[in-house]
């Protein structure tokens, strides 16, 4: 499943985020399985931005989170694709499942 992982961090921090990062990074390579898919990060301000991850477990979404532990504050946001929404809508209608 796809999220957008908003994230937030300390200009004071930035030093210590950029090595978490760093670490991340080579752990990622290291065991791969261990961790989310990352996608490019975006900023969208001074030290605040996201990136869409892809996790098929919360304890990928947790250790994720974990690593950049406490100099990060970070959201996660589910990500759903149009055309599954729709198309699970219809099923849902098909069932007698109404909205309300």
């Amino acid at each position: 499943m796809k999220f957008v992982w908003f994230f937030e961090f300390n200009p004071e921090d930035a030093e210590k985020v950029s090595e978490r990062n760093r670490a991340l990074d080579m752990d990622i390579e290291k065991d791969p399985e261990l961790f989310p898919k990352l996608h490019p990060s975006h900023m969208m301000g001074l030290c605040k931005g996201f990136r869409i991850v892809e996790a098929d477990s919360e304890e990928l979404l947790i250790r994720l989170a974990i690593h950049l532990y406490p100099y990060e504050n970070w959201e996660f946001q589910p990500i759903f694709e149009f055309a599954k929404v729709s198309q699970t809508w219809r099923k849902m209608k098909k069932l007698g499942f109404s909205r309300s």
